[in-house]
């Protein structure tokens, strides 16, 4: 869930409140920037007293900005490996390029600490060494499952972004996704990826009502 106020602890409050066992932890979360290990160690057992999980950590800066700032990048993400790592080396997702000196550099970074790089993206990366987020907005408008069926393996999660209408539809930007299509195409490669929940706190239980109606 996305929120813009609220300290880190007050969020994972409003997640639990809102029925969501999972959550992904954003790592540019104010809460997050000069976090000590100490503070670190605090989240992951307050996730865990909260009878939650944590299924992966947020670093989602623009590509432009691993090219235009690689030191100050790779610096900050080593503080997200360092969160998922705190919460039980849970994946980075990221949107970083594809294939360049810094994405080396910051896939070293994360098997050092034993935490998976994953890359934002329509496709399956060629790299074994990288994950696979699937944002559903990055899809293509007139075929948007089309993607979905010619990859090669699953994602580790795909991300729903928009709004909810006719109960299990999701609209973003002029595309609709038919939630049950999309659980039907899942279901039919066996395949269950984490679903990230990319919206504010309150519309996260139309989020989870859509997906659950859709689902088989």
């Amino acid at each position: 869930m996305r929120t813009n106020t609220g300290s880190a602890k007050k969020v994972l409050q409003q997640i639990v409140s809102n029925g969501v066992q999972c959550v992904q932890l954003d790592a540019l979360h104010d809460d997050f920037v000069d976090m000590t290990e100490s503070g670190l160690r605090d989240v992951a057992t307050t996730i865990r007293r909260l009878g939650i999980r944590a299924c992966g950590v947020d670093f989602l800066v623009s590509p432009e900005t691993w090219e235009e700032a690689p030191e100050r990048t790779l610096d900050a993400f080593s503080r997200a490996v360092a969160i998922a790592e705190a919460v039980g080396n849970v994946p980075v997702g990221t949107r970083i390029a594809k294939e360049s000196e810094i994405t080396e550099s910051a896939i070293s970074i994360g098997q050092q600490s034993g935490v998976l790089l994953s890359t934002h993206g329509t496709n399956p990366p060629e790299d074994p060494q990288v994950g696979w987020h699937l944002p559903l907005a990055l899809l293509s408008k007139d075929n948007p499952l089309l993607a979905l069926v010619k990859a090669n393996h699953a994602p580790l999660a795909i991300r729903l972004r928009g709004d909810i209408v006719d109960e299990t539809s999701l609209e973003y930007e002029g595309t609709r996704m038919v939630l049950r299509e999309l659980r039907g195409v899942l279901d039919a490669m066996c395949w269950n990826p984490m679903t990230i929940l990319d919206c504010d706190c309150d519309d996260t239980l139309s989020f989870v009502k859509a997906w659950q109606i859709a689902g088989p």
